[in-house]
């Protein structure tokens, strides 16, 4: 049986919020990474992050992304991280401070103990990363608008930082 996530999608100048299913018993972020380009939502709503950006949708029953243009993905609740317990590794929380075309951002990033952000990123080039207690600061906002994004939790895609430093 599946569960369906509510979850965000930020990207560059768009949100789009919707469920995404996720199979017991992986979690969001094994969904996420999944092998392939895309990534499928039910009851999708794609939103401006500008009041003076324009979108002609309304809300969809089925909508693909594309996960390479995701910046970030973020849960809209709070769940049990569930998931098969007996395949978990400790990961070590890491204060971090990163930066997107579209995003400036500081959380922490969830590492194996033994490695750095970067060995991360070299071992893991496409696999999200989960960032925790993170505020992000929209930095591709016209000059008077301000949009920030804090969640308690979020996938990061790998493939849009632009630079990074621990902490």
């Amino acid at each position: 049986m599946s569960d369906w996530h509510a979850i965000e999608v930020f990207a560059t100048f768009l949100k789009v919020t919707g469920e995404v299913e996720v199979l017991p018993p992986d979690r969001l972020s094994d969904a996420v990474n999944r092998f392939g380009t895309y990534l499928g939502l039910r009851n999708a709503r794609a939103e401006p992050l500008s009041v003076d950006y324009p979108v002609l949708s309304r809300e969809e029953a089925h909508t693909t992304i594309r996960k390479a243009a995701a910046i970030l993905l973020c849960p809209l609740e709070a769940r049990d991280a569930g998931g098969n317990r007996a395949l978990w590794r400790h990961k070590t929380p890491s204060p971090v401070a990163i930066n997107t075309e579209a995003f400036s951002m500081v959380g922490d990033v969830h590492l194996d103990h033994r490695h750095t952000m970067e060995d991360h990123l070299e071992r893991y080039p496409g696999d999200f990363i989960p960032v925790t207690n993170l505020s992000a600061v929209w930095v591709a906002a016209p000059s008077s608008e301000t949009q920030t994004v804090q969640r308690p939790f979020a996938l990061l895609n790998p493939t849009t930082i632009l630079s990074f430093s621990p902490r």
